[in-house]
Formats: structure tokens, C-alpha cells, sequence
């Protein structure tokens, strides 16, 4: 641990090295209301086209800004404002007024743009995932998004299902809040597979935001939200297709279309579909390396755009079915007909949403209502296991934002309703809940300056199932310099597990689940503490970020594994459990588009079990990344490369064998892109080290014995694997 708080203090020391010495020169100006033509805006955003360096305007309007050889476009951006953009090659001095009502007409530019960075502007730590950084790797879904990012973990659930989970401040994904475009998704049932339902090339970008969020979008974030956004209709893309196979004979097909209906409505339709139909059994343990699987997905969604009112609204249909288990089990006939052990999930979810802004008359107020309704069927068994689940979950949130006396201080309140109707059915027994929650928030921001924000919110929920409970959440960022950002963070943050449904991968095992305690509440409040900071280097700069975190739970689902090795034992928490993660991240661009990320975090995750306090089985204790991309002149060419360093975890105790670690081991990939006007053609690999868990699954020749477990994963349970893609895009202008 020694070594580890010398690098930290090293590395500490770096981010605060300020060198200047590079050309650069200051533009000032003032952004007005056009209607009223004197009235200044404060607070508006105003950054540099391709990068996160920006500013905000102070309470006359006025900004001033650096600007180096590299930076001609300004963009200026505010909530119920139209976003403009402005050439500034020759100017020092500007006066800008900015238009309410819908966005300007479409202008495009392009200019190279980072492919992932830390939000100046936010006070909240938001790292955006860009389009670009979304390419390094044929990411197939969601959870496979982050395979080049430190931030997040991505691992197999269980050695059967095919199931990708992700972790994030050493904690399980559940407890980061997952958004569409600020609409809760993927609640209760879905949680543990509903990354998966998520196409890749459906999505724009990814906001990833660590930390409890802003009390508006509710009380269950604990460790973070991840905000995903969606291919938009009024984007430039008129059309897409995008086909991809690998060597393990998945295939996967994707179609997009937009197009204006008419100058007020824009639409666009996404269908994606993917097989996995081999059967592999590369270890020779009897059961399909993975499972068999075919998937339907279909979105369609609508923007409109008028004068003072603006909507989004979108539907869309997921149908999966995923076979496996044993090469020899049939699935013809049921599993109490045969001695082989099978699995079989078959999946349907139907979902619509809706989100509806009105523009008021004074300036920066608006109203906003959010609705989202969702249905999901999951019915399934693994060996003589079954899980059937029945939900529906309902959620509005009506938004009033204005300020008080100026937009040095704005407010966001309003009324939110949740209803989750959980059945759920587990070996026949029912387990499921209804829970009907109604709230009311407050959320004010107070902009003094450009070098310092503070974002407070308070709200108040009642759950029929928990009673009454108050959520507090504080963000502040404060400039400590031309080049350095320090935010700090505190807030506390609910939700409601679902017991079985969540931990899936134990039906994968002979266990019986063994459930203690009912209707548990978890709490738990979050710390935060971060520093961005850039490093003029040359005529660029390194971007480095370090940042603290800490998870205290005062209730929370614990997962004994220990107490039996036939038994996972569920109850809630009796003393403490936490989770520190501590992490730095850098971004350089050495040359002209080629660039350079690297990052490092350490995690300590304890918790106080029946029998002891110790290490949280199955949390790494430490993940490195370093990865590389390079594209030739007009991106007609792009090389990528990552590799990962995981660390290792404690695995259960079995048979008071209580020194039981995994392994560290090295995964690498590699991609190379060719780009034309329209096409693209890319050949990949994933872990090129071949690297895998050896005997994955425990007891496999006997897998209704009381032996039997595929839920033990801590590593890659597959080896080198080549893929191929060809993307197609078309632009509207053509």
C-alpha cells in the first residue's frame, strides 16, 4: 500500500504542473435576450467547437475566453435558448443575442472533436463518451461500450447465460442510475440484463456521471448515472445499415432511416437484429461455450419543434431468446423430460415514451413533463430452476425551471410519480411487489462566475412499501485556475432491490437462494471529490483528471455466499460496508489525430457480513487502461488499440479455504477501420492475449449435484476472437 500512495502523491503532484508558455490570445464579448436587446444572460455556456474548453457568461453577460490557433468556432448554449455558433477568426470583441424557441436551422461543421473528456461546464464529474470514442470497438450493445474506458468494468454474469453486467466505483451496475436522455430506463427486472437490449449503433454518445445526480431525475442514483443518447431524427444522418459477424458465428444487422415529415416534425425508424447460432464447446466441459440467441429490436421516434412548444416522443419493441446448458440437451422437450441440464430466457419488452417543454414568456422558463411507460415479460430456466417475470413500470416527472432575479440563480421544481409492478414468480413461489412512490423536488443553481457554480437539491418521496424519506444532494466546481477544475460532491440516494431477479447468476448453480430479510430499502449516501486539470503541452494539452469516491451504506442487500456452499444467503445489512474508489485519467493528443488515453483506479470494497468483515467477493482491486487511436488524413484510415490490467479479486470461501484470489491478467484489443464517403469496413479482435478462466464451471459433469456452480466468474471465459463489419451512412443533403 506503500507503493500505492507514492504513485498517488506523485501523480497528485502532476495534475497541479501549470505551464503556459504557448500562444494564445483572449476574446471578450456579451450575450444578450434578442428580444429585449439589453436584458444580459448569465450562465450562458460558451465553449470552443471540438474541445471542453468554455466559460459561462457573469451576471452582466459578459465573457472572456482563450484562444489559441486552433479554436475559430465559438458555440453558445442555454436551456430555453436557441444554440448558436459563431466564426471568430479575425475578432476580438463580440455581442451575441440569443434567440428563445427551437433550435437554429441545421448547420453542419465539422472540426475534430476528442473522443472522451470531462464536462468544464457541469458541476456534476460528466465524462461524455463521444461518437468517436464509440468506434474504437464494434460494441454490440451498451455493455460492451465501455471495454475502452476506466471508469466502468465489464464481466460475464455466469458462464452460461452470455450476459454482460458492468460495475462502476466498485460497486454493481444497480446502483448507477440508467437514463435515456433523462428518462429512467431499465428498472427492477431488466436491471440485470437490460444492458444487452441496448444496440450499439442505436447510440449518439454516453454521458457518464459519477456520484449521486441531480435531485430532478430522481432518488435512486447512488454511485452514478449513465445517460445514453440515441441516434436523433433531426440529426444530419439520412440513412444507415451496419452488418457485423465474428468467428464464434454471432451475426448482428442494423438499419436506420430519418427524415422530415414536414418543417416542424422530423422522424427517424432503428431495427436492429442479431443470431448467435454455433455451438461451441472449445474446452470440452460438455456445455455450450455460449448460448444459442436471437434478437429483435425496433424503435421509432418523433421530434417536434414549434415555436414555444417542443416534444420528443419514441416507442419501441425488444424480443430475445437465449438456449443453452448442455451440448446434449435437447430443447424440444421440457427439462423434467430429459437428465440433461439446460437454460432457456425468452424476453419481451414494449416501451414508450414522451418528453413535452413549453416556453413561457420571461425569459429562461420553461415547463417540462416527462412520461415513460414500460413492459417487460422474461420467462426462463436454468436446470431445474425457474424465474418468470411479469413488470410494468410507470414514470412522470412534471418540471417547472426558472430564476430569481436574474439567471445568476435558477431553480428546477416539481412533481415526479414512480409505479413499478414487480410479479415474480420464482421456482412457482411468488415473490413479486408493487410499489408506488409520488415526490417533490427543488433544485437551485446559483452561477456567481465563470470559476464558480453550486448545484443543491432537495427532495421528499413517499413509498408505500417504505415510507417517507428525504433525499439531499450538493454538487460544487470551483476554477482554480485558467487550466484547473476542483469538484466536490455529497447526496444520498434509495432503491428497491428485487432479490432474485438481480442476482440471476446464481440459478446458474446447484445453490438454494435463502431469503432472510423482505422489503429491505438500501440507502446509502456518496462523497466526491475531483480535480481536472490541463497541461499546456506544446499546442496542445493533456487533459488529467484524479478522482475520490466513497459509497457508505446504512441498508443494503447483502449476497452471503459463504455461510453455505449449497446456499446464497439474502439479508440486509447489520454494520458497515463501503466502497473507496480512487482513479486518474489522462488524455493526450501527441500528434495531429493521434491520440492517447490512459487511467488507473484502485477500489477497496468491504463489507460486514455474518461471519466477517472483509473484502466484497468478486470486486477487483485495481483496473489499469492505456489505449491508442490513430486516423490518417480525412480519416480515411483508423487504428485502435486497448489493453486492460485487471486486478484481482477475493473469490467465497468454500470448505474454509478463506485465501482464495483470482488472477490478474492482460486483455487486449485491436481495431482497424477504412473509411470512404459513404462506407466503412472494419476487422477487430477481442482478447488477442487468448487469455480465459480455466474451469469456468465447477462440477460440470454432474450439474444437478450439489457441486455445481458457473456463477464463479471473475475473467474472460472466451479466447481470441476475430470480427468484421461494414457500415453504410448517407446524409440528408444528398
Amino acid at each position: 500500500m506503500k507503493t500505492i500512495h507514492i504513485k498517488l502523491i506523485i501523480l497528485s503532484f502532476v495534475l497541479f504542473i501549470n505551464i503556459q508558455n504557448i500562444w494564445s490570445k483572449t476574446i471578450e464579448g456579451w450575450v444578450y435576450d434578442h428580444m429585449s436587446q439589453k436584458t444580459p444572460l448569465i450562465g450562458v455556456n460558451i465553449y470552443w467547437l471540438g474541445t471542453t474548453n468554455g466559460t459561462i457568461t457573469n451576471a452582466n453577460g459578459y465573457f472572456n475566453l482563450p484562444q489559441t490557433e486552433n479554436n475559430k468556432i465559438l458555440i453558445f448554449s442555454y436551456v430555453g435558448y436557441q444554440t448558436d455558433s459563431i466564426n471568430v477568426s479575425n475578432q476580438k470583441q463580440l455581442t451575441i443575442h440569443l434567440r428563445s424557441g427551437s433550435d437554429l436551422n441545421e448547420v453542419t461543421i465539422k472540426e475534430r472533436v476528442q473522443s472522451s473528456g470531462i464536462s468544464k461546464l457541469n458541476p456534476i464529474l460528466t465524462q461524455n463518451i463521444t461518437s468517436k470514442e464509440l468506434t474504437k470497438f464494434a460494441c454490440c450493445n451498451l455493455s460492451e461500450s465501455f471495454e475502452t474506458n476506466t471508469s466502468v468494468d465489464v464481466a460475464y454474469a455466469d458462464a452460461v447465460s452470455g450476459i454482460k453486467q458492468i460495475k462502476m466505483l466498485g460497486l454493481s451496475g444497480r446502483y448507477s442510475q440508467l437514463m435515456l436522455e433523462n428518462i429512467p430506463i431499465l428498472r427492477g427486472s431488466e436491471t440485470a440484463f437490460g444492458l444487452n437490449y441496448i444496440p450499439g449503433t442505436w447510440m449518439e454518445s454516453i454521458q457518464v456521471s459519477k456520484g449521486t445526480s441531480a435531485v430532478k431525475n430522481g432518488y435512486e442514483s447512488i454511485t452514478g448515472q449513465i445517460n445514453i443518447i440515441y441516434q436523433n431524427p433531426d440529426n444530419n444522418e439520412k440513412t444507415h445499415l451496419y452488418f457485423y459477424g465474428n468467428q464464434d458465428g454471432k451475426v448482428e444487422s442494423n438499419a436506420g432511416l430519418s427524415f422530415k415529415v414536414n418543417p416542424k416534425w422530423n422522424t427517424n425508424l432503428l431495427i436492429h437484429g442479431a443470431s448467435n447460432s454455433r455451438q461451441l464447446d472449445m474446452n470440452k466441459d460438455g456445455f455450450l461455450d455460449k448460448p444459442l440467441s436471437y434478437t429483435g429490436n425496433f424503435m421509432n421516434r418523433w421530434n417536434y419543434k414549434g415555436e414555444k412548444v417542443e416534444a420528443k416522443l419514441g416507442i419501441s419493441y425488444l424480443q430475445e431468446t437465449r438456449t443453452g446448458g448442455q451440448t446434449a440437451f435437447d430443447h424440444s422437450k421440457a427439462q423434467n423430460e430429459q437428465s440433461n441440464y439446460g437454460i432457456g430466457i425468452d424476453v419481451n419488452r414494449l416501451n414508450a415514451f414522451s418528453k413535452i417543454g413549453f416556453l413561457l414568456k420571461r425569459s429562461n422558463t420553461s415547463i417540462g413533463w416527462i412520461t415513460s411507460a414500460n413492459y417487460f415479460t422474461r420467462e426462463s430456466f436454468y436446470g431445474n430452476n425457474t424465474l418468470d417475470v411479469d413488470q410494468i413500470n410507470l414514470y412522470t416527472n412534471l418540471m417547472f425551471q426558472s430564476f430569481i432575479g436574474n439567471t445568476q440563480h435558477t431553480y428546477t421544481t416539481g412533481l415526479s410519480v414512480v409505479y413499478d409492478d414487480n410479479k415474480e414468480w420464482f421456482n412457482r413461489d411468488d415473490l413479486g411487489f408493487s410499489e408506488l412512490v409520488p415526490g417533490t423536488f427543488f433544485e437551485y443553481n446559483y452561477i456567481p462566475s465563470e470559476k464558480f457554480s453550486l448545484l443543491v437539491g432537495l427532495r421528499s418521496d413517499y413509498s408505500n412499501l417504505h415510507g417517507l424519506f428525504v433525499t439531499p444532494r450538493a454538487h460544487v466546481k470551483y476554477k482554480l485556475s485558467e487550466y484547473s477544475t476542483a469538484r466536490a460532491s455529497i447526496g444520498k440516494g434509495y432503491r428497491t432491490p428485487i432479490t432474485i431477479s438481480e442476482n440471476t447468476q446464481y440459478l446458474a448453480s446447484s445453490r438454494t437462494y435463502v431469503i432472510e430479510d423482505k422489503n429491505i430499502q438500501e440507502q446509502a449516501w456518496n462523497y466526491g471529490l475531483s480535480l481536472s486539470n490541463e497541461i499546456p503541452l506544446g499546442k496542445r494539452k493533456a487533459s488529467v483528471t484524479l478522482e475520490y469516491f466513497r459509497t457508505e451504506f446504512t441498508d443494503q442487500l447483502m449476497v452471503d455466499l459463504e455461510q453455505s456452499s449449497q446456499e446464497v444467503h439474502f439479508y440486509n445489512l447489520d454494520g458497515r460496508s463501503y466502497a473507496n474508489s480512487i482513479q486518474i485519467e489522462a488524455f493526450y493528443e501527441l500528434f495531429t489525430q493521434f491520440e492517447l488515453t490512459g487511467g488507473l483506479r484502485f477500489n477497496e470494497v468491504k463489507s460486514d457480513f455474518k461471519n466477517d468483515f472483509k473484502d466484497v467477493p468478486f470486486q477487483s482491486n485495481y483496473k489499469g487502461l492505456f489505449s491508442a487511436q490513430y486516423r490518417t488524413n480525412l480519416d480515411k484510415w483508423q487504428f485502435d488499440a486497448t489493453i486492460q490490467f485487471h486486478g484481482t479479486q477475493r473469490l467465497p470461501d468454500i470448505d474454509n479455504n478463506s485465501n482464495r484470489r483470482s488472477k490478474e491478467y492482460i486483455n487486449l484489443i485491436a481495431q482497424v477501420t477504412k473509411n470512404y464517403r459513404y462506407w466503412s469496413f472494419y476487422i477487430g479482435a477481442e482478447n488477442l492475449g487468448n487469455y480465459t478462466q480455466k474451469n469456468a464451471i465447477i462440477a460440470p459433469e454432474d450439474p444437478f449435484g450439489s457441486s455445481f456452480d458457473a456463477s464463479q466468474i471473475w475473467g474472460p471465459l472466451y479466447g481470441r476472437m476475430f470480427y468484421i463489419g461494414i457500415k453504410y451512412k448517407l446524409d440528408k443533403r444528398f
